[in-house]
């Protein structure tokens, strides 16, 4: 048997060039690809805990509220917001990023003699002392209890930090002004100026 001659393949057909372009003009390049999306907020997601940590940090170091709070805090306690700071609240501080103080209000810490409705330095509020709305182990204001204490972190790194610098971000000057208002009659008011 004598071997059949292979066929030869079909031609490729070329391809039909767009109006315009010769068939050897090089392709168009791939589409670009859609721009990544933005990098999401962190999420610092609300926790409810009743462990070691969270305990230790009421008794230690009251959360911070945010401006928005305060008058919630106010109605739960069915109290002004004047009076709410008056008998419950303090104006802390603490070190922002590019490592000035910054203040925002706290609950009052029960050490000390002090009082509420006062403004706190950074080495009394370094020292322990319990939340004012920590009674019998349990948080007294817990559906409204301050934005940092509801974002607790148990890592205690840098995400604990970044969550206390979201909320100073929001104590800006037209926020905390009437505290400080409220603060500086109450000074006003020991050393007996009218």
């Amino acid at each position: 048997m004598t071997p059949k001659p292979r066929a030869k393949p079909a031609p490729r057909p070329r391809p039909r060039a767009a109006p315009g372009r010769s068939p050897q003009t090089a392709p168009p390049p791939p589409p670009k690809r859609a721009p990544a999306p933005a990098p999401a907020r962190e999420d610092f997601s609300i926790a409810s805990c009743d462990c070691v940590d969270c305990r230790a940090a009421c008794l230690n170091a009251p959360g911070w509220f945010t401006p928005e709070q305060i008058p919630r805090l106010a109605r739960h306690l069915g109290l002004s917001v004047e009076e709410t700071f008056r008998r419950y609240l303090a104006i802390g501080v603490t070190h922002a990023a590019d490592g000035t103080q910054r203040p925002g209000v706290m609950p009052h810490k029960l050490r000390d003699g002090k009082k509420p409705g006062s403004r706190w330095t950074l080495a009394e509020i370094a020292a322990p002392g319990r939340c004012v709305f920590y009674d019998r182990g349990r948080c007294a204001i817990y559906p409204v209890r301050p934005d940092e204490c509801a974002r607790m972190m148990h890592d205690r790194g840098d995400r604990t930090l970044r969550i206390r610098r979201r909320i100073v971000e929001k104590w800006t000057a037209a926020a905390l002004a009437p505290f400080l208002a409220l603060v500086a009659g109450a000074a006003s008011r020991r050393r007996g100026k009218p």
